[in-house]
């Protein structure tokens, strides 16, 4: 992987963590989203491979985690959108 690839790959795991935080049930979640982003700053000046290694694990595992709390719309890539209206709930298959 080229040093390109891999700060675009760090790049859509921040984002796609910052995503799952917004629904994360807590009062404390603007103060944990701050902690995200000073984990990934701070992650920036690592410069040993096996603590970059490490780092990276951990937030994946975060990101996992997160994700149980996503709505089932945002956790299906390519599934089912559940739309209400005043008719009832309609199922669209993509």
């Amino acid at each position: 992987m080229s040093a390109l690839e891999g700060r675009q790959a760090v790049l859509r795991l921040y984002r796609d963590i910052l995503t799952a935080a917004r629904y994360f049930p807590s009062r404390k979640r603007d103060r944990i989203i701050d902690g995200i982003k000073q984990e990934f700053r701070d992650g920036r000046a690592l410069t040993d491979e096996a603590k970059v290694q490490h780092a990276l694990r951990v937030a994946r595992r975060g990101l996992s985690d997160l994700q149980s709390y996503l709505p089932v719309n945002m956790t299906q890539k390519g599934g089912t959108d559940i739309s209400i209206t005043l008719k009832g709930a309609t199922v669209e298959e993509h």
